[in-house]
């Protein structure tokens, strides 16, 4: 009986191995590419960024949520740890490092998570901050 059944769901296809593919791909588009892979497509992000918000870095909440000009931006492919543990204080520092008052652009994707816009930022010389903050093992990609 369940022969038939799936042979009938089957019929036309050629293969079972499609509905899988299928499958892949369809969770595949559903990833944002420019939210949460802003350093592998940066040709992208400022043609889909609803807004652009640059100037210097006026505070540093923690690992993935900086001030520009007294505007929240965290970080959407970035997840650092909390700053009341270690790990949380070590993110805040290298994020501090990193931009010490540095003029940054960073773009949102239009979105906001409480107070802070959602988007990624990109240091002087073009890099993305949250690719910095991954490749460094300091905190891990968002999803």
């Amino acid at each position: 009986m369940n022969k038939v059944r799936f042979s009938a769901i089957t019929r036309g296809m050629k293969s079972p191995a499609l509905i899988v593919l299928g499958l892949l791909a369809l969770s595949i588009l559903s990833i944002d590419p420019v939210e949460r892979f802003p350093e592998y497509v940066p040709w992208l992000v400022p043609i889909l960024a609803p807004e652009e918000i640059a100037g210097p870095v006026t505070h540093v909440r923690d690992g993935d949520t900086i001030e520009i000009r007294g505007q929240a931006i965290r970080f959407g492919s970035l997840d650092c740890a909390e700053v009341g543990t270690t790990a949380g204080q070590r993110a805040k520092t290298e994020m501090q490092r990193l931009v010490g008052g540095a003029y940054l652009v960073c773009r949102t994707n239009g979105r906001r998570s409480h107070d802070r816009w959602i988007g990624s930022c990109n240091l002087p010389d073009g890099k993305d901050l949250a690719g910095i903050m991954i490749a460094r093992n300091i905190c891990r990609r968002y999803w």
